[in-house]
């Protein structure tokens, strides 16, 4: 039973992100989708937006699973710390999924929610 409830985080990751990308929101909205303030500038930075992040999440997810899996085992005379390490874990990928997507943005897009020219997104 602990097994389930550490990976249950992975497991919602990896669902969400498979949903985003088979069903990306079409237009910017409030409810759905990769919601912060530079990926709702424009139609552009939306969909890149949601785009990279569905990739991220389930790639996070991914990593969550093969971390709490290895977690649990390790820790399976102590299933408290096996669930705060899981849980951490989880977190701190979720938050890093949310920060690389953000680089990723601005990387490809100036200040203003423009395309950048190629020779400036490759510096």
């Amino acid at each position: 039973m602990i097994l389930l409830t550490n990976i249950l985080p992975s497991i919602i990751f990896i669902v969400l992100g498979t949903i985003l990308k088979l069903w990306p929101p079409k237009e910017i909205n409030h409810a759905f989708g990769y919601r912060t303030f530079f990926a709702m500038k424009n139609n552009e930075t939306w969909k890149e937006g949601n785009s990279f992040s569905s990739a991220m999440l389930i790639l996070s997810g991914v990593i969550a699973l093969f971390f709490s899996i290895s977690v649990t085992f390790l820790y399976s005379n102590a299933p408290s710390i096996s669930s705060t390490l899981s849980g951490v874990g989880s977190i701190l990928l979720g938050l890093s999924f949310g920060f690389y997507t953000e680089v990723h943005l601005r990387r490809i897009f100036d200040k203003d929610g423009k395309r950048k020219v190629e020779s400036e997104v490759l510096q």
